[in-house]
């Protein structure tokens, strides 16, 4: 008679050896548990102090109002960025695309809904009317073109009306893009 045999046929006989059996590896799985929980307790601890910060609870689009889609979390100090907000202010934008979970910044955060807020420092904006849309949208990266020539290699779309797109490019370039526009020969080109 085989081995698994003889032990089924016992077991049969002795239901309380079963039961025995069945206590001692559940009181086993019990002990790993605490352990393992005991090791995150003890882990958490050694980072030291938390602090309270705001994270993002899903992917955050530039222009995206952050109103709801970031929740307060503790984290360990050492974890947490230098410029990490605690609050927002009423009506704040994200300035930058933000990814689920990640901890949102000062410069992540436009103080307030106008197109002006999501411009970068030293960038100027321009009204860009497409003859061919590109499907350019708020946050996307882009480069200008006039006459088949590169006229901005960066910008990025801050906002948008019924017939025009809100275009930020580096100040050194943005007169050449105003002209471009006056002769309504710019072509948007997006970025990946």
């Amino acid at each position: 008679m085989s081995i698994v045999a003889r032990l089924r046929q016992l077991l049969a006989r002795s239901p309380w050896l079963y039961w025995a059996i069945v206590a001692v590896l559940a009181a086993s799985a019990g002990l790993l548990v605490m352990r393992a929980a005991g090791g995150v307790d003890a882990a958490r601890q050694s980072w030291g102090e938390t602090r309270r910060v705001l994270v993002a609870r899903s992917d955050i689009e530039p222009g995206a109002a952050l109103d709801g889609v970031a929740e307060p979390r503790q984290l360990p100090a050492p974890m947490v960025p230098v410029a990490a907000l605690t609050e927002l202010e009423a009506g704040a934008l994200a300035r930058q695309r933000v990814a689920a979970g990640e901890v949102i910044v000062a410069h992540d955060v436009a103080p307030s809904g106008a197109p002006q807020s999501l411009i970068p420092d030293g960038w100027l904006a321009v009204a860009v009317a497409e003859r061919v849309g590109s499907g350019a949208r708020v946050g996307d990266g882009v480069t200008l073109s006039a006459g088949g020539v590169v006229i901005a290699a960066e910008g990025a779309v801050v906002g948008s009306a019924s017939d025009a797109l809100l275009v930020a490019v580096p100040a050194d370039e943005a007169p050449r893009v105003a002209h471009a526009v006056a002769s309504g020969d710019v072509a948007l080109l997006l970025r990946p």
